[in-house]
């Protein structure tokens, strides 16, 4: 079997060799980007490409994804290619669909949700104030103007590509849910494999700019307890500590583009934990000595 490594050598490779394959002018125009063509000898010609709340540089024609001068991850630098090579012009959210409803989604379906839509609900499920900061943080615009969790709300993740995303507080007998949206066109311009990760990396950087946020207000950043493989575990681990009064959550991470979420195994889960709570997380959980 390949190593994993190598599958991920080799959908770099992959997408590199479609990104050279396109003309430079072309994928900025379409994909709403700015490039910067080397002017001297020694110059490299680099796309200036929007990440949510960051900016990435991919050199051309070598496709070398950075940011702020450090490496990209895999799935960044995978979907960025991929992005700049097959866009076709803004697309919007005037038809929104769910990732179920996408083309040849089903079989990811259950993954998605439960390495996107559910680690939102399990952090701003009763946090509507802090869902509508991290999503104004990464330059979401909630529908009609009203800054409400409950409206929906567009976040440009590229240029050309924006996210819809609501949370739906509980109320009464209504439990709170979470869903977020694509553009319904995307499915016929994006391999599904991509966008099931540009939806794990929003979900990701919403928790992530959330956190910080509470780091900000004099709140210790949570740290990491344990790193498993599966959701089940790993929700189940956060059940456990809950129950002995320790908060938790559970932070996905998009590592990769196909195996993260198709293949049982490879997608890594975080259980974070406050940074006073982490000895006894460790002995509710027996992982005293985990890395």
């Amino acid at each position: 079997m390949e190593s994993m490594g190598g599958a991920y050598a080799r959908a770099i490779e992959e997408a590199t060799k479609e990104f050279q394959a396109a003309v430079p002018a072309v994928m900025a125009e379409a994909s709403g980007v700015e490039f910067r063509e080397a002017q001297a000898p020694g110059e490299t010609s680099v796309f200036k490409v929007p990440l949510m709340d960051s900016v990435l540089d991919i050199t051309y024609p070598e496709g070398a994804v950075t940011s702020d001068g450090k490496g990209a991850v895999v799935a960044i630098v995978v979907v960025t290619l991929h992005y700049l090579a097959r866009s076709v012009g803004l697309l919007d959210l005037s038809e929104p669909v769910r990732f179920a409803g996408l083309p040849g989604a089903s079989a990811y379906a259950g993954a998605f949700r439960s390495h996107t839509e559910v680690p939102l609900l399990q952090r701003f499920g009763e946090d509507g104030a802090g869902f509508v900061a991290a999503v104004s943080a990464l330059g979401g615009v909630p529908d009609g103007g009203e800054a409400y969790p409950e409206v929906a709300w567009e976040v440009p993740f590229f240029p050309h590509l924006p996210l819809g995303v609501r949370l739906g507080l509980a109320e009464d007998a209504m439990p709170a849910e979470c869903v977020i949206t694509f553009p319904r066109r995307c499915g016929f311009v994006y391999h599904v494999e991509d966008l099931a990760v540009i939806g794990e990396l929003f979900a990701a950087r919403l928790l992530e700019v959330a956190e910080a946020a509470l780091g900000a207000e004099g709140h210790a950043e949570p740290v990491r307890l344990i790193t498993l493989f599966s959701r089940v575990e790993a929700d189940l681990m956060v059940a456990k500590l809950r129950s002995a009064e320790i908060e938790a959550i559970v932070q996905p991470e998009a590592l990769s583009v196909v195996f993260g979420l198709t293949m049982d195994g490879h997608a890594r889960l975080h259980v974070l934990v406050r940074p006073e709570d982490l000895a006894e997380a460790r002995g509710v959980l027996d992982t005293e000595g985990v890395p």
